[in-house]
């Protein structure tokens, strides 16, 4: 009874104390704490995080690869390109796509991306003899370490037979598109880490010239956040993406191979990533070619309407870099004239003294020049006065040159000049379009086409003897 008493006693007291505390701190003060708590038991409750979720959800899948060519780089490039091919039982497209990638890249644009190429045949052989074709084709790019081919183990795989059948899908499509799922998961999580971003493309494209420019150049100045970016209107063609969203790419392909097409689930993934509808980028940089599909041979006929085929060349390109102190419309940018395609610049409020500079990678012997302003849709933006000079020494920062020649005018939004002799040019820097006078029109630089003058070799008696050409 004492006892009881006792603890009658001390429990009146306690209270007693919390009235105490609460009345002297104020009603915003918290309660009494529970001492028997445990989450407030720091010593003598050790607190263990259940898992990590940078560590445990979103770093790569231990998942088993087979180097069949080529080895990762130890730089991270700019960007990585992932192809999954499958032996088909028509034509086989790899070799041409692969070639068109690297066709179409300048070899400062190579020297930014790696294509990762993977072989998903059931069958070890296929895979082996696709890798020795490749190698064949394309053992350069291979050593400079711009190609690499791999496999992956068919135990490695989830199951592929007995699925549901959504969408009334034949048992054989769903196994087709659920393995397929899988295909570009593993080769997702092969990818993450390699560049800062990652372009998703089929093994049957063609591409337009110096797409990695134009990808490079658009996501430059896409200002808002965005998950999936495509350069193509059709399938998972084109499909660019931030590297640190390929752990979790390549997650829900897996978590949802069985569930639907891989198309539907990338568009599904961005949605899911709170893009609200798909970023495109026209025209298309990349062209679907196949005739026949990897399922079942079926033929194939789909193209994509917004992709323009690659310009007639206008000159012979030399490499060089393009800058303006013009005010540049939209994504209309000096690089759509020095990597020519189907864009041009396009520069608004035009005042005396502006000019468009094209500095050359290495000094060139020119021939030829040929400037085109204006196109049919916009005839009247065009250089109504402007000057053109050539520029010798380039300034440390290579962006103009540090002594200049006027050699001619524009007339009607136009300017040639041809058979240019040592006199007049010889070997030059830049080339500098310089504007006379303001004008109230916007002002378009279509194409400028260098032709270089070509060195030929005379057979002589004597001697071989090197003479310029015209």
């Amino acid at each position: 009874m004492r006892i009881s008493q006792l603890c009658k006693v001390l429990c009146v007291v306690g209270f007693g104390l919390c009235v105490t505390v609460l009345i002297m701190r104020g009603p915003n003060d918290v309660e009494c704490p529970d001492r028997s708590d445990p989450y407030l038991q720091k010593t003598e409750v050790p607190y263990n995080r259940l898992f990590d979720i940078t560590r445990d959800a979103l770093q790569t899948l231990d998942i088993s690869y087979k180097y069949l060519l080529g080895s990762p780089s130890t730089t991270k490039r700019f960007l990585s390109i992932g192809i999954s091919s499958v032996k088909r039982k028509q034509e086989s497209y790899l070799l041409t796509t692969i070639q068109s990638i690297f066709s179409h890249c300048s070899q400062e644009e190579l020297n930014e991306l790696v294509v990762v190429i993977y072989l998903a045949n059931a069958k070890h052989t296929d895979n082996r003899d696709t890798a020795e074709e490749i190698e064949k084709n394309f053992p350069l790019e291979i050593v400079a370490g711009h190609l690499i081919v791999i496999s992956s183990y068919i135990n490695a795989y989830p199951p592929l037979d007995g699925l549901k059948r959504n969408y009334n899908d034949s048992p054989e499509r769903v196994r087709f598109r659920s393995k397929q799922n899988v295909d570009y998961a593993f080769l997702v999580n092969f990818c993450a880490n390699m560049s800062q971003f990652y372009l998703m493309l089929e093994d049957d494209v063609t591409c337009s010239k110096n797409f990695h420019t134009s990808i490079k150049k658009y996501i430059e100045q896409y200002s808002s956040p965005w998950t999936t970016i495509t350069f193509s209107n059709l399938g998972y063609i084109g499909k660019l993406y931030h590297n640190e969203d390929l752990p979790k790419l390549a997650r829900f392909l897996l978590l949802f191979y069985d569930e639907m097409p891989c198309d539907w689930l990338l568009d599904l993934f961005y949605k899911s990533k709170a893009q609200p509808d798909i970023i495109r980028y026209k025209p298309s940089l990349f062209q679907h070619m196949g005739k026949y599909s990897s399922f079942n041979g079926n033929y194939n006929k789909l193209k994509d309407k917004d992709f323009i085929e690659v310009v007639k060349s206008y000159g012979d390109q030399p490499p060089a870099s393009c800058f303006t102190d013009i005010k540049v419309h939209e994504d209309y940018t000096p690089d759509n004239v020095c990597f020519p395609g189907p864009r041009f610049f396009w520069g608004i409020e035009i005042d005396s003294g502006n000019y468009f500079m094209m500095v050359f990678q290495n000094p060139t012997n020119i021939e030829k020049i040929g400037i085109v302003t204006g196109i049919p849709e916009h005839p009247k933006d065009v250089l109504k006065l402007g000057n053109v000079l050539i520029g010798r020494h380039k300034e440390q920062d290579k962006k103009s040159c540090k002594t200049y020649k006027n050699i001619g005018q524009f007339e009607n939004g136009t300017f040639v000049l041809d058979n240019i002799d040592h006199a007049t040019g010889g070997l030059i820097d830049c080339l500098k379009l310089q504007v006379s006078a303001p004008q109230a029109e916007w002002l378009i630089i279509q194409k400028v086409g260098i032709w270089v003058k070509k060195e030929k070799i005379h057979n002589d008696t004597s001697s071989h003897v090197a003479s310029s050409s015209r």
